[in-house]
């Protein structure tokens, strides 16, 4: 009697265990045109009662597509993106801290004294370059319409290193999340000089999300 008990604790823990999921199915590879039954699929698993991970993948041949997981509603983890053959074909990082509010270290000069034109900037042209080929829509704040500006600042130090970055104005967490992650993934620069010395500089960019 005593070990069929402990069966059914062990089976009734298992249940309370299981991954809640639910299933999606779509027409396109895309994930846009939501259908009773197609191709693809979106399989959403609540890990608990904060964070879910999406898995997108081919209906009959079960190949993933990619893997997204979230807290909240905000991007969370490593997420990936496979090949035809299933191997991971790139990821991104959103294992950080969103930072809000100023920060200025002390000795640092504002980009402004340098009294640069933007033509003579190299860096303005790499940051550029670095936003558009990062640069992503977030998936939820395309489905509820959400558009805004996040206003960002960081800091280049004498070796050229990114560094405190930090969010001054933000516009809806999935937005700032994915600028965050944008700009995180900016290691290094030229660094700048001021009479003829390296300086430790802080900067104020935007990004803009607008859907078309």
């Amino acid at each position: 009697m005593t070990r069929i008990l402990i069966l059914m604790l062990l089976f009734s823990n298992l249940v309370i265990c299981q991954v809640d999921s639910e299933i999606k199915y779509f027409k396109d590879k895309y994930g846009q045109t939501e259908v009773e039954s197609g191709p693809y699929m979106l399989e959403i698993k609540k890990i608990n009662d904060s964070v879910t991970t999406h898995i997108f993948s081919k209906t009959k041949k079960g190949q993933k597509i990619w893997t997204q997981s979230y807290l909240g509603n905000q991007p969370y983890g490593i997420w990936y993106r496979y090949d035809k053959k299933g191997n991971i074909e790139s990821t991104r990082d959103y294992n950080f801290t969103l930072k809000y509010g100023e920060f200025i270290p002390e000795n640092a000069i504002k980009y402004s004294e340098l009294r640069m034109s933007i033509q003579s900037d190299s860096n303005n042209e790499k940051i550029h370059q670095h936003i558009v080929k990062n640069f992503r829509y977030p998936e939820i704040a395309q489905e509820q319409g959400i558009q805004g500006k996040v206003t960002f600042q960081f800091t280049i130090d004498e070796n050229g290193k990114v560094d405190n970055l930090r969010i001054l104005e933000g516009a809806d967490i999935t937005l700032d999340t994915e600028c965050f992650s944008i700009m995180n993934s900016l290691k290094e620069l030229e660094p700048y000089k001021k009479d003829g010395q390296n300086v430790l500089v802080y900067k104020t960019m935007p990004i803009t999300f607008k859907l078309q």
